[in-house]
Order: C-alpha cells, then structure tokens, then sequence
C-alpha cells in the first residue's frame, strides 16, 4: 500500500446547509496559514515494489522532467522527488475516502488527515444533519484522474488545486427512511475543486486538504 495526500473551515450555518445537501460539492475558501496534520490514504500498490511508506519519498523521480507537464515542473522545482502519477492516484483515492466519511457521518477515519478547519465545518454539517435525523446514501461508481488547475508555492508551502469528476449514486433520507433529495438508482457526475498543501522545507511528505470548492453536477 503507498501512502498520499492528501479539508477550511466555517461556522457560518449558511455553509453548513449547503454541506448538509450537497455531499463534497460544496466548500468554502482557504483558510490561514497553519500547522495542519498528515494525510495518508493509501491506494494499491505491487507488494514486490521495493518503496518507502511514506508518499513521495522514493530514491529516484522515475518521470523524466523534460516529460513533466508545466506543472508538474513547478512541483519538482520545489520538491526534487515529486512524482505526478503517484500524486494524482494519491488525491483520487484521498478525495473518495475524505467524501465517503463525510457521508457515513464518521469522521475518525479521515481526522488526522484534513487542516483542522476544514474538518470542522463537517463536523457542523454532520452536526446539522442528525439533529434532523437525516442519513444519507453514498456510493462511488469511479473517480477519474484529477486534473491539475494550478500548482504554486506560497510561504514555503506548494498549494495544488484538483478539479475532481467522479460517478456518484447518492440521497438524503429523513428520520422514516424516505428519499428527500437526490436519488439512489440514478448515477450523477459530480465535480469538485479541492486544495491541498504540503511545506517544501520539511521531512514530512504529506499533503493536507486545505479548502474545498463545490462546482457542479451532471
């Protein structure tokens, strides 16, 4: 298994409603710089690869950089090791994780692994969510490749944006267990934007989800 990458925060009711509804397709903005913690969601790998554990963090980059997208480049500029392939299958398998926990209402899987701000304008809307006795059903078709919007480094930190497109079947039940939004026999696109971070001056090689952005549905 290889570790990855890879949420901003608002008490704001207005964000939390909108969380409430619209599972990982709605967000809010960056949040302050600050200590944030680890993620470490960790797609499949080939067992006889001979890799470390920690994302990022192999001998070699085996992507040529004359090979590298733009920004790709501006990564290893930053981070001489960066690899673009096991960044983006890291994200993929991040975001699924990240949305699916916020669906189930459980937290604990994902707590270590988003800015502390982000995490609590979930911890609003699941807050929001049981008080009314709403559950809702969640589950992921696929998750293509995400597409890089942008990769900079601010302050000594690299910040990437993700645009994510994946398949979805998902609803909201009320307390008796009827459907009061969404549909679970139709599969929709959804599209989100995320943003996550990682210092380019630490031995830690993990990225943090830092801010979500909702974008749309299909």
């Amino acid at each position: 298994m290889e570790p990855t990458l890879i949420i901003f925060a608002a008490l704001a009711l207005f964000l939390a409603y909108r969380l409430f509804n619209v599972l990982g397709t709605r967000g809010g903005h960056e949040p302050e710089e600050h200590e944030r913690p680890v993620l470490r969601p960790v797609p499949s790998r080939d067992p006889s690869e001979e890799q470390e554990d920690d994302f990022g963090l192999e001998a070699e980059p085996t992507t040529p950089s004359e090979d590298l997208p733009e920004w790709a480049v501006t990564a290893r500029k930053s981070i001489p090791d960066f690899e673009p392939k096991r960044f983006l299958e890291g994200a993929a398998a991040a975001y699924e994780m990240i949305v699916q926990a916020y669906a189930d209402g459980d937290l604990s899987t994902v707590r270590g692994f988003v800015d502390p701000e982000v995490l609590k304008s979930f911890e609003v809307a699941i807050e929001g969510r049981t008080a009314h006795g709403q559950s809702v059903d969640l589950t992921f078709v696929g998750v293509e490749t995400p597409e890089v919007l942008s990769m900079e480094e601010h302050g000594g930190e690299l910040r990437a944006e993700l645009r994510f497109k994946s398949e979805q079947v998902r609803a909201v039940r009320d307390a008796k267990g009827e459907v009061i939004d969404g549909n679970p026999e139709e599969v929709i696109t959804v599209i989100d934007e995320w943003t996550f971070s990682r210092p380019v001056r630490s031995n830690d090689p993990n990225w943090t989800l830092v801010a979500t952005h909702g974008t749309d549905t299909e």
